[in-house]
């Protein structure tokens, strides 16, 4: 009993280190306080009380200390894997190219986006074993919204077969671009297809567009998709004009159309084949 207690004790300071420590004795500390407040005589109660918030003010203050270190630790992992992942890009050859991009954005009242990203990834060497891609606001989005922002990534559906979510290391890049790597389940092949659905909210990422400013939805690809889908949803008893961006020179073919959903929001949908290698593509739109 002993021997079990003591290794616990001992595998607890090695997992929590110095400020664990603390805070288990400011732990200890508030309870007994607390104790003596109730139970005590008025003098020992007074001075049990400023023992409690002292000792909570202090295990709050460690705990916030605590939380930094791990978040930096945790960047600091991230930021190494997503390096060494690009060496291995440029020495390995690891390439792949985007045959179709279906994206569509939904704009809340309050600029609040959830995106929904499927598309296709054909790779151009033996053998893949991850891949990135970006996206973000496309204006200078405040670096608070960062920790709000989540994104889960998973196989397309066929059928019943695939639907489950793949690991995903993810780092924000300059001007709020958020980077993701999604680490495949098994290395896929030349010329195999990878299908992939992303999902994405972001706090504010369109809060100019709802506060009255155009704004422009475009993509760039290298090389450039056979297809490319890119809707926006408006928000709620919204109406929008719309320019194109890049799309004479940079594809084929395309189409802009409006249409209102099965929830009676207008979408404003553009349709584009053959898309330029590096072209900026897209629709600037502004709000009625």
């Amino acid at each position: 009993m002993l021997g079990s207690t003591v290794e616990a004790l001992q595998s607890y300071v090695l997992n929590t280190g110095v400020i664990g420590i603390v805070e288990g004795v400011l732990g200890i500390l508030a309870c007994g306080g607390i104790l003596s407040a109730l139970l005590g005589r008025p003098g020992v109660r007074a001075a049990s009380t400023v023992a409690v918030i002292v000792a909570v003010l202090g295990l709050f203050v460690l705990l916030v200390a605590n939380k930094l270190e791990w978040r930096r630790r945790t960047e600091l992992d991230r930021r190494l894997l997503l390096r060494y992942c690009d060496r291995l890009h440029e020495r390995c050859n690891f390439t792949w190219r985007i045959s179709d991009w279906r994206q569509v954005v939904t704009i809340e009242a309050n600029g609040d986006t959830h995106d929904k990203i499927t598309f296709t990834a054909v790779p151009t060497c033996d053998t893949l074993d991850f891949l990135t891609f970006w996206e973000g606001p496309n204006w200078d989005w405040p670096e608070r919204c960062r920790r709000k922002t989540d994104v889960h990534v998973r196989s397309v559906e066929v059928e019943g077969e695939g639907g489950t979510r793949f690991d995903v290391t993810s780092r924000w890049l300059s001007r709020g671009r958020l980077k993701v790597m999604v680490h495949l389940s098994e290395p896929a092949l030349r010329d195999s297809e990878i299908s992939l659905i992303a999902e994405f909210t972001f706090p504010a990422k369109c809060l100019p567009l709802v506060q009255g400013s155009p704004e422009e939805f475009v993509k760039k690809f290298t090389p450039g998709p056979e297809h490319l889908e890119y809707t926006v949803v408006l928000p709620p008893d919204c109406s929008g004009y719309w320019d194109g961006v890049g799309l004479k020179s940079g594809t084929e073919r395309y189409s802009i159309q409006r249409r209102t959903n099965t929830s009676g929001r207008e979408e404003i949908s553009l349709v584009a084949d053959g898309v330029a290698t590096g072209a900026r593509v897209g629709m600037k739109l502004d709000i009625k």
